[in-house]
C-alpha cells in the first residue's frame, strides 16, 4: 500500500520573518474520503478551492454561497475544514522556522541546509513522513508548483535518496502540482499559514486572529470521530533553533548508516 503525503510553504525567507511547511500524510484509500468531505464544503460554500491567503481575509465573503463576513462567523465557516482533516488523515507534520534567527546559524550550517530555511524544513518533514511509513510501504511526495522551491527540493529528494538506503527503497516518487486542483494541497497550505502565525505569535508576543483554528487542530484525538492520531509541528525559534539543527543534522548522519 502507498502512503502519499502533500505539502505546501507559507512565507518567502526575503521577506516574511517565518516560513513554514505544513503536509498531510496518510495510506492513498484515506485521500478519497477527505477528498469527499473537503470538495463537498467547498460546494456548500460555493467556492472553486480554499486558499488560506483568500481565507483568513475575514472582510471578505469566503464563496459565492457564503457571503458572511467577520471574524467569529469566519473561524466558525473554517473548523469544518479542519475537522474534515483530522477525520479522514492520519498524519499531520510540518516546520515553521524563524528566519533572523536561521541566518544566525553557523556558516558550516548553510553548507549543509542550504541559505533558505524552507530547505531545513524540507527535510525534517520528509524524515518525519518516512519515520511514520511502514518499511514494506512505499511514499509518494506532492508539493505545491512553486517555481523557486520546486528544482530545489527535486535536488534535495535525489540526495536523500542516493544517500540514505531505507529513503531509496521507499521513496518512489516526487511530484509538483496547483494547488488549485488538489484539495489535499489547499489543506496543507491552511496548516502551513497557521503554524506561521503561531511562531510569529510566539516571536512578537502579539495575539493573532486564527489561533482557535490551530487548537482545533491540535486538540487531543477524539478516538471515535477522527482518524488523526500524529501531529507534529516543529517550531525553530532563536531559542531553540540550534539545538533543532543539530538534532537534524545528528539524525540525517545516522539515517545514511541504517539498514534496510
Amino acid at each position: 500500500m502507498t502512503v502519499t503525503a502533500f505539502f505546501d510553504e507559507s512565507g518567502k525567507h526575503h521577506d516574511q520573518r517565518v516560513v513554514s511547511l505544513g503536509g498531510l500524510c496518510s495510506f492513498n484509500r484515506d485521500f478519497e474520503s477527505f477528498a469527499d468531505g473537503w470538495g463537498r464544503l467547498l460546494h456548500i460554500n460555493g467556492m472553486r478551492e480554499l486558499s488560506a491567503k483568500n481565507a483568513l481575509r475575514p472582510s471578505l465573503p469566503l464563496g459565492r454561497k457564503n457571503d458572511s463576513t467577520g471574524l467569529s462567523q469566519r473561524i466558525r465557516d473554517l473548523v469544518p475544514f479542519i475537522e474534515c482533516i483530522r477525520k479522514n488523515i492520519q498524519v499531520v507534520t510540518g516546520t515553521a522556522v524563524d528566519v533572523c534567527a536561521f541566518k544566525k546559524l553557523p556558516p558550516h550550517y548553510f553548507a549543509f541546509f542550504g541559505a533558505d530555511p524552507i530547505y531545513s524544513c524540507f527535510l525534517r518533514s520528509l524524515l518525519r513522513v518516512l519515520e511514520f511509513t511502514p518499511d514494506s510501504e512505499k511514499v509518494v511526495l506532492t508539493f505545491d508548483d512553486e517555481e523557486q522551491t520546486a528544482v530545489p527540493f527535486f535536488r534535495l529528494y535525489r540526495q536523500v535518496k542516493r544517500v540514505w538506503p531505507k529513503a531509496k527503497s521507499q521513496l518512489v516518487a516526487i511530484s509538483f502540482a496547483d494547488d488549485r486542483h488538489l484539495f489535499a494541497l489547499q489543506a496543507s497550505d491552511l496548516i502551513a499559514s497557521l503554524m506561521r502565525l503561531e511562531i510569529q505569535r510566539q516571536l512578537t508576543r502579539k495575539a493573532y486572529d486564527y489561533r482557535p483554528l490551530l487548537k482545533e487542530l491540535m486538540k487531543p484525538a477524539e478516538h471515535k470521530r477522527d482518524k488523526l492520531w500524529d501531529l507534529s509541528i516543529a517550531m525553530g525559534t532563536k531559542k531553540n533553533l540550534l539545538q533543532m539543527a543539530e538534532q537534524l543534522k545528528s539524525e540525517w548522519e545516522k539515517k545514511k548508516y541504517e539498514r534496510l
